[in-house]
């Protein structure tokens, strides 16, 4: 972001979705119908598009899109607690965190002399990230990674709907194309994943029963 590359990150964000739904099915085995792998295709070409529409090689986009998938396939095997699991990582990047900010200090616009303002919002800032890595973790755990893939276009879609809204970016062509695909395979995958939503409400229920017996 503090280089210039914020058009790398954020396509890294459309092509996170498919790193997750092909581990997923490579790794996890995981089974997808024909009307979702017709999604899936459908979705990967309006990425591809777009990232044909970049000029270069997205090679900062790709590896964010890696990074935060295999986070993902982590998250989904290992057997922890969602806040347990995040403590971990936290005592992990933390150092790694702190020398970075200490020896890239004027690079990273930290002054010394900062406000009480900025430190509550610094504080903010780690309890807003902190609670939708708890939520994910805990997701990760009761869904199919392949259904958080088709579930992760979500965000990208409300930072383009921010930027175009309420920042005024431009809105391309090559944006208009990809969101007509990636739209076009979530609604398809939502709706060839009716039995399964279903059948989940179904046990929801059961076990509430059960519970208040």
């Amino acid at each position: 972001m503090n280089n210039d590359h914020v058009i790398q990150a954020s396509l890294g964000y459309y092509i996170n979705p498919l790193i997750s739904i092909l581990l997923g099915m490579i790794l996890l085995k995981e089974k997808l119908t024909k009307w979702q792998i017709f999604s899936f295709l459908l979705a990967a070409v309006g990425v591809v598009y777009l990232t044909m529409n970049f000029g270069v090689f997205p090679w900062i986009s790709i590896v964010l899109a890696l990074s935060f998938g295999l986070y993902g396939l982590l998250k989904k095997t290992v057997h922890i607690s969602s806040m347990f699991g995040l403590t971990i990582e936290t005592l992990i990047v933390a150092p790694i965190a702190l020398f970075y900010l200490l020896y890239h200090q004027i690079d990273s616009g930290i002054a010394p002399d900062f406000t009480s303002s900025t430190t509550v919002l610094l504080i903010l800032s780690g309890v807003a990230t902190a609670i939708p890595l708890l939520l994910f973790a805990s997701g990760a755990k009761r869904i199919p990674l392949s259904m958080i893939g088709f579930l992760q276009y979500i965000a990208p879609t409300l930072m383009l709907f921010l930027g175009v809204f309420l920042y005024h970016e431009p809105f391309t062509k090559a944006h208009l194309i990809a969101f007509l695909c990636i739209w076009t395979a979530l609604a398809i995958y939502t709706i060839s994943r009716t039995k399964w939503f279903k059948k989940q409400e179904q046990r929801f229920l059961v076990k509430r029963k059960s519970l208040g017996n």
